[in-house]
C-alpha cells in the first residue's frame, strides 16, 4: 500500500442537500478522466451516530475523492497532473455549487492526515499547490526527466 493518500473533500458537514449531487459529479469526473498515476475513488462517509457528538453537533461528513500518491523518490513523470486535474475540477465545483474544498494528505503508515490547500474559488493556485505538496521542479512537466 502506498504511504500517502491525497484527499479532496467538500468543506463543512451540512451536506444533506448536496451530498448525492456531489457524489454523482465526482463519480462522473473519475470515470471520464484519463489518469496518469492512479485512479481516484469517490468517498461519501457520513459519521451519523457518533457517540462523541453533542445534541447540537453536526456529524463529520466526508464527500469527495481519495487517491493514492506515489512514494517519495519513486514519482513517475507527470504524476502531479492528476492532482492538478482534481484541483481544477474542485474550482469548477466551487463555481457551480458555491462550496469550498480542502485538499490534504493522509499518512497511511503513521495514521494521521493534514489539510494542505483550500480551493475557495474558480482558479486554484496550482503553483502553490505544487510547492506545498513538495513536487520537485520539472517532475510533472511533459517530457521532463525523472527526478
Amino acid at each position: 500500500m502506498p504511504r500517502h493518500t491525497l484527499y479532496a473533500y467538500v468543506e463543512g458537514f451540512d451536506l444533506h442537500d448536496i451530498a448525492n449531487r456531489l457524489e454523482s459529479r465526482f463519480a462522473r469526473f473519475v470515470a471520464e478522466t484519463h489518469w496518469v498515476w492512479g485512479k481516484p475513488w469517490v468517498v461519501n462517509q457520513n459519521r451519523e451516530g457518533d457517540p462523541s457528538l453533542g445534541p447540537d453537533d453536526l456529524p463529520g461528513w466526508e464527500v469527495g475523492l481519495n487517491m493514492h500518491l506515489p512514494d517519495p523518490g519513486e514519482e513517475p513523470r507527470e504524476w502531479f497532473s492528476d492532482v492538478e486535474r482534481i484541483a481544477k475540477f474542485l474550482g469548477r465545483l466551487n463555481t457551480d455549487m458555491g462550496r469550498d474544498f480542502i485538499i490534504g494528505i493522509g499518512d497511511n503508515e503513521r495514521g494521521f492526515s493534514e489539510d494542505l490547500f483550500s480551493v475557495d474559488g474558480p482558479e486554484p493556485n496550482i503553483a502553490f499547490l505544487r510547492k506545498i505538496v513538495g513536487v520537485k521542479d520539472g517532475s510533472a512537466e511533459p517530457g521532463a526527466a525523472p527526478g
